[in-house]
């Protein structure tokens, strides 16, 4: 079964949150697939490929990782973040009050131009099961009208805070989409992700993606589940925030 590399922010200076990496970090990880053999590709391209793929779509990406991905050949999946195009990430919980920027379109084709794959991460990152069915609705198919018709077809969705139900499931099949990213991995529309951290060695990146030996294995989703857990507090940032919403009436 299809899985994904879960990559968040590449930068050399160093953060506070858990979900960075840094650029020879990644450029050892990929080395490292392509020295084991792994099939690296989009989704759709192989039934037991690899997928990288980076959530939220910031600039670190095009400045860090792009270059890194192009020398190695190797093609990747972008989640973005649609109405933060662009703009500072003001959704997330900064530390430091240092805000990291979005990938703007010109990036983004760019990057499509090449060979990068784009998907929805909703248009404002927010906890989709937590909202009310017109909102989670927006946020699923808006995105998707957006990327379809800004960088062609919008294949894929990756689901905030891997926060998931059967009602976003029916909304997400019903928008079109073909993957979605977060889940158990028993459709394509609940791709297991294995979040790669600034804290993964190679041998734990081999964990995650050879999944043996299994109680290593085992370890390793547990800690994914304590660093996600982490990302509670930006929801709770997010809450009685002003965000764009469409009128229904």
């Amino acid at each position: 079964m299809m899985k994904a590399l879960q990559f968040h922010r590449i930068t050399p200076r160093f953060q506070f949150c858990g979900t960075w990496n840094t650029p020879e970090q990644f450029r050892i990880f990929l080395k490292q697939l392509i020295k084991i053999g792994a099939s690296v590709g989009l989704p759709g391209k192989g039934d037991n490929g690899i997928v990288i793929t980076f959530d939220d779509g910031e600039e670190t990406i095009y400045k860090y990782a792009f270059p890194i991905l192009k020398k190695f050949n190797v093609r990747a999946l972008v989640f973005l973040v649609v109405n933060y195009i662009g703009k500072d990430n003001l959704w997330d919980l900064s530390m430091m009050g240092k805000r990291v920027r979005h990938l703007t379109w010109d990036e983004i084709l760019e990057m499509k131009k090449w060979g990068i794959e784009f998907g929805s991460h909703t248009m404002n990152h927010r906890n989709l099961t937590l909202m009310n069915k017109q909102e989670m609705e927006y946020e699923i198919f808006e995105s998707k009208r957006v990327l379809d018709k800004e960088v062609g077809q919008c294949r894929s969705i990756s689901y905030p805070f891997n926060r998931v139900n059967r009602q976003i499931l029916e909304a997400t099949s019903k928008a079109g989409y073909e993957f979605g990213f977060g889940g158990d991995g028993q459709s394509s529309l609940l791709v297991k992700k294995e979040g790669i951290y600034i804290t993964d060695t190679i041998r734990t990146f081999r964990t995650k993606i050879l999944e043996t030996p299994r109680i290593a294995y085992r370890y390793d989703r547990i800690k994914q589940k304590v660093i996600n857990y982490f990302t509670i507090a930006t929801m709770l940032t997010m809450k009685g925030r002003k965000f764009y919403r469409p009128d229904f009436s």
